[in-house]
């Protein structure tokens, strides 16, 4: 019985291992959930806006039933709007209002009027929620502008920085596939917003694979063949008569050198921040372009 658990013991450890992970995984969404909607005064509950013909009706319904469980985890409305027209004559209407807007605040603008007339917001209107605007027109600069606008305690939750890298990373094919980009950008608001880290199932199984190799690995250095014999083995007695010992100590030479090290950052920035809609609803954000 000994040797047959001896022999399976590997596969015990990548089990434990696994369920390790999972446990972790499971302690870490444990969380508070959020507290029930308070906004029941939303002009509309819809979060799907693709004015640009982006996505399919299929696409578009699995989009809403993804935000609506990220909702839920979250305790905020999470919007999509997607567009493919200029906007520089709409920003421009604001201008008196809100000083000289360049090509990238147009989406500014836009997105954050578009929320606050909408009454968005989980916990009131115009409350906690987030609003990606993906306009697909190619402005008077030519390029093509996002914005992501945050309300509440997603405004409070998000940085600058983390607002640039969601949208780096959820619009970085949104050329080639814009469901997948916006699936990815509600899936990584509910990661950031939350806090909890998202372990793909790859990387659970690349570290038991680790871990089964390392295990292995020891093991067959411990199992090499040993030495069963030595200048000793066939002496009488097995003590080899030693007649003189000593230690001779010849010189020492040491030599150092020193080694340059080069050290460097970079760092980088990008346009947004807390700012005031037309509406005078404070919002944060942050902006795209490609």
């Amino acid at each position: 019985m000994k040797g047959y658990l001896k022999y399976f013991r590997v596969y015990f450890i990548i089990i434990l291992v696994l369920t390790v992970i999972f446990a972790a995984l499971k302690l870490t969404g444990a969380g508070k959930q959020p507290a029930e909607r308070g906004n029941t005064e939303a002009v509309t509950q819809e979060r799907v806006f693709d004015y640009a013909d982006k996505l399919t009706d299929e696409e578009e319904d699995s989009l809403r039933r993804l935000i609506a469980k990220r909702e839920a985890q979250t305790g905020c409305d999470i919007v999509l709007v997607t567009l493919n027209e200029s906007l520089e004559e709409y920003a421009k209407g604001y201008e008196e209002q809100l000083g000289y807007l360049y090509p990238y605040q147009y989406v500014m603008v836009y997105a954050d009027n578009f929320y606050d007339e909408h009454l968005f917001g989980y916990n009131k209107p115009q409350g906690d929620g987030v609003l990606l605007l993906d306009n697909w027109y190619r402005e008077s600069d030519g390029k093509v502008y996002s914005w992501l606008s945050t309300c509440g305690k997603a405004q409070d939750r998000f940085s600058s920085t983390m607002i640039d890298e969601l949208l780096d990373k959820a619009l970085e094919d949104v050329d080639s596939n814009p469901y997948k980009a916006y699936k990815k950008y509600v899936d990584l608001f509910y990661y950031d917003m939350t806090g909890k880290v998202h372990i793909p199932v790859a990387a659970l199984i690349f570290v038991a694979a680790a871990c089964t190799a390392v295990y292995v690995g020891v093991n067959l250095g411990r199992n090499k063949g040993q030495k069963t014999t030595g200048v000793a083995t066939y002496v009488s007695g097995g003590h080899p008569q030693m007649r003189n010992q000593s230690d001779l100590f010849l010189h020492k030479t040491v030599t150092r050198r020193h080694i340059e090290r080069n050290t460097g950052g970079s760092g980088g920035s990008g346009e947004g921040g807390g700012h005031v809609s037309s509406g005078g609803v404070s919002h944060g954000g942050g902006g795209h372009s490609r």
